[in-house]
């Protein structure tokens, strides 16, 4: 997919400021800012950025979320993910300064230090919520409420079984394939409490209690 913009330059503008960019060119084009048209533009602007590492021909929705709340953290937007998202006049200032930089010019030579790897944004998500800092300090006697869950794995309440199994195998995923043992634990613990909302698992649930009356 061909951008506009300079590969070298985007390259290293952070995710939040890309994500708070792309709302803005929606809300210029008097458009709604649906979580699917963010995507769309997110991925149609930054195609390096906002793609999966294996198949760069397809957006990560799943990261993209967690952008999205990141702009909403920082007062950029407002809104969720059921009623779409607004700019406000902060998040307008910060898309100003944003395409200040995309047109600087060829972008330095990033130093290692600077390099971003596409899957610290989850894992740091992860490491850094509420509910891992508590598991950390009590495995034994660790609980999580739905609405934690559905946080955790960038869900609402709106988002149907399908989805929230789609976010939540990314996540766990994404800790297997970067050696995160302790994130995996986490994350199998959550699943075993919290496991009937996943449309596979309540599937398999059902499974067990037909063969039982059986």
């Amino acid at each position: 997919m061909k951008s506009s913009f300079d590969e070298s330059i985007y390259s290293s503008v952070s995710l939040t400021k890309l994500t708070i960019f792309a709302i803005s060119k929606i809300a210029e084009n008097g458009e709604e800012s649906a979580y699917e048209r963010i995507v769309k533009e997110c991925f149609s602007l930054f195609p390096k950025r906002f793609s999966f590492q294996r198949y760069p021909e397809w957006p990560d929705g799943a990261r993209l979320k967690i952008e999205i709340l990141r702009c909403r953290d920082n007062g950029w937007v407002t809104g969720n993910e059921k009623n779409g998202f607004q700019i406000t006049s902060l998040g307008r200032r910060v898309a100003e300064e944003v395409l200040k930089e995309l047109q600087q010019g060829p972008a330095r030579e990033l130093r290692p230090t600077q390099t971003r790897d596409r899957g610290d944004t989850v894992l740091s998500y992860l490491k850094k919520s509420e509910s891992y800092r508590r598991y950390q300090e009590n495995k034994e006697n660790f609980i999580i409420t739905e609405e934690e869950f559905r946080r955790l794995i960038i869900s609402t309440f709106e988002t149907p079984p399908k989805v929230l199994e789609q976010n939540f195998n990314y996540c766990f995923d994404l800790c297997h394939e970067y050696g995160e043992k302790e994130l995996c634990n986490f994350l199998e613990k959550c699943r075993e409490q919290k496991g009937l909302l996943l449309k596979s698992w309540t599937k398999r649930k059902k499974v067990k209690r037909r063969r039982a009356k059986k």
